[in-house]
């Protein structure tokens, strides 16, 4: 195995690692510490230490081609909407059926000050860019040198998801995490057909903003 592989092999370990580790429900001085974030600093970290094994150096990365890029793959702009419709029908079937999910979902966002709303927005900016940096370019775009697309995008769909778990009743969590899962695995749609992880973080974005509105609507 080159040199390379085994530095991306070992950038993976570590990222599943850390994405389990919110299971454990690890404490320091009676407060709960959510170790799974700092996945994505690893795998943002990860993408730009492994990019000069890409074929070029923007792989995956790319800021200028953003619109030709959604323009040469309409399948990619048909993805990029779905995330605000589950985004739309997550909380509204949570908040008729299931209320305690938007609960759940509110205290997990609690790093969030939304009376500040410019500095929400920017927060979400860079964790969203952060996460697709990580996830889509780094995680999902190697992972298929070595196994097929769709087994790629479901394991880092997985590990994303559970890097968003926060305890509470089987039921909600299930929930919660399967929205977070199906949303991953649409951005992870865009950045296959697109190639380029500012694609996939638009919606990305966009919809977290809309969730983080809607939350303080119902």
């Amino acid at each position: 195995m080159k040199k390379g592989n085994k530095l991306v092999i070992v950038f993976f370990i570590v990222m599943v690692l850390l994405s389990f580790t919110n299971l454990f429900n690890i404490k320091y001085n009676g407060e709960v510490i959510k170790l799974a974030g700092l996945s994505v600093i690893i795998g943002v970290i990860a993408y730009f230490v492994t990019r000069k094994t890409n074929n070029t150096k923007n792989k995956g990365f790319n800021i200028k081609t953003i619109f030709k890029d959604f323009k040469d793959h309409p399948k990619a702009i048909i993805f990029a909407i779905l995330p605000f419709v589950t985004c739309i029908l997550s909380i509204v079937i949570a908040s008729k059926f299931l209320p305690e999910v938007n609960e759940h979902v509110n205290d997990r966002i609690s790093f969030l000050d939304t009376s500040k709303m410019i500095q929400t927005i920017l927060i979400l900016a860079v964790s969203t860019l952060g996460e697709e940096i990580a996830w889509r370019a780094f995680f999902q775009n190697k992972a298929t040198k070595y196994i097929k697309f769709i087994p790629a995008l479901i394991i880092s769909s997985i590990l994303f998801a559970f890097g968003h778990y926060s305890a509470g009743s089987t039921i909600v969590v299930i929930y919660d995490l399967l929205f977070v899962f199906i949303d991953s695995s649409l951005f992870g749609l865009v950045f296959k057909e697109t190639d380029n992880a500012w694609c996939s973080w638009i919606p990305h974005f966009l919809a977290d903003i809309l969730g983080v509105i809607l939350l303080l609507i119902i």
